[in-house]
């Protein structure tokens, strides 16, 4: 029984593989260190870097594949996502003016470059919302109005047509306030 026992330990020693993920920013990761030496002693550290910008682009090729952009949303796809490459390093370069002048650190992450995505895309959808609710007021507008002007226009047919009553109804008036007056 304890053969099988150590047999299994000995297995479990050399298949068990824990991946922990952590975040360096901030003193947590700092504080965790030091309550858990074997964390820097016993394991295998790797830092993950920037992106490169073949990733950054295809992760945002990718991801705007999946929001709908519209009529023209094929044509825009790539210059979209080239943009947000770009504005990732615009950012990540003023982080690093940030830290020279102030020496203050300001992480950018590829997680950052990956809500800033989803952001841009919840904003584009509630954009594209408040347009299309736009777009239906104006159609319900133009059939008001088209509705007065056939309205006004059969108005203006009644009064056509009455315009020889009235006529004669202020003649026969005028001769009535005449007659009154004398």
């Amino acid at each position: 029984r304890d053969a099988v026992y150590n047999f299994f330990l000995s297995r479990v020693r050399d298949n068990l593989h824990v991946v922990l993920c952590m975040s360096p920013v901030g003193d947590a990761f700092r504080r965790r260190c030091r309550q858990f030496p074997s964390l820097v002693n016993c394991c295998t550290i790797d830092w993950f870097e920037e992106w490169p910008g073949e990733a950054l682009l295809s992760v945002s090729s990718r991801l705007l594949e999946e929001a709908s952009l519209g009529e023209q949303g094929g044509a825009l796809r790539q210059p979209l996502a080239e943009l947000c490459v770009d504005f990732h390093g615009v950012v990540a370069a003023a982080a690093q003016k940030l830290l020279e002048e102030l020496r203050r650190h300001f992480y950018v992450t590829p997680t950052s470059y990956l809500e800033f995505i989803s952001l841009y895309i919840s904003l584009l959808q509630d954009k594209k919302v408040e347009v299309e609710q736009a777009i239906a007021r104006i159609e319900i507008g133009k059939q008001k109005m088209a509705e007065s002007n056939e309205e006004v226009d059969v108005m203006r047919g009644e009064l056509a047509r009455m315009q020889p009553l009235l006529e004669e109804s202020q003649r026969r008036t005028e001769e009535m306030m005449a007659e009154l007056t004398v």
